[in-house]
């Protein structure tokens, strides 16, 4: 089981090592500030086995913060990168300091690991994922597009004031595409 604590009080843990118990916490949490995303569930435990979960607890267990790196196959100018998908970042108490600490953990994570990390925000956002460390790409999101299983290409919905968050790592992703402006990066899922 990988437990790795990089922070006094975060765990960074595989979803295949999580509990029953954090799975169910995650799942209350998510749902609640992502209404309508499909449910975080022991019997669907697959789907985010192989994420990387950063969680915050207080003394007594209960999660804090959560949020997961989320493996992700990019394609760009016919090349595949494998990059992380920082995705689901939520505290359950804001203005605590619990979202700086988790973000702090995920950037360090990310450098140690030599990863390049890939989010998408909403614009007034930002400025927190700035402050974390992390650069903010405008309208780059428009270049990310999502092929579906029949290979069709959809654009995303509602994009104008979405953000892209980045943090490079030794693949270089992120400056070969703001380097090529033209060309567009499909991923197989829609924005995480």
């Amino acid at each position: 089981m990988l437990c790795v604590v990089i922070e006094p009080n975060v765990e960074i843990k595989k979803g295949k090592d999580l509990s029953v118990r954090a799975v169910k916490q995650i799942n209350v949490i998510w749902q609640k500030a992502f209404p309508g995303n499909e449910p975080v569930e022991p019997r669907n435990k697959k789907l985010f086995s192989k994420d990387t979960f950063f969680i915050i607890r207080d003394s007594k267990g209960m999660i804090l913060s959560v949020g997961r790196l989320k493996p992700v196959k990019l394609t760009f100018l016919k090349k595949v990168y494998y990059v992380q998908g920082i995705a689901d970042i939520v505290s359950v108490l804001k203005r605590r300091g619990y979202g700086k600490v988790l973000m702090h953990s995920m950037h360090e994570y990310l450098n140690k690991t030599k990863r390049t990390g890939v989010g998408f925000c909403i614009r007034k956002n930002s400025p927190f994922y700035h402050k974390g460390g992390f650069r903010i790409a405008k309208n780059l999101v428009r270049r990310f597009l999502y092929k579906n299983s029949k290979g069709q290409i959809i654009k995303g919905k509602g994009t104008d004031d979405v953000d892209v968050i980045y943090l490079s790592g030794k693949d270089k992703f992120i400056e070969k595409v703001l380097a090529n402006s033209k060309e567009k990066v499909l991923i197989p899922i829609p924005h995480w």
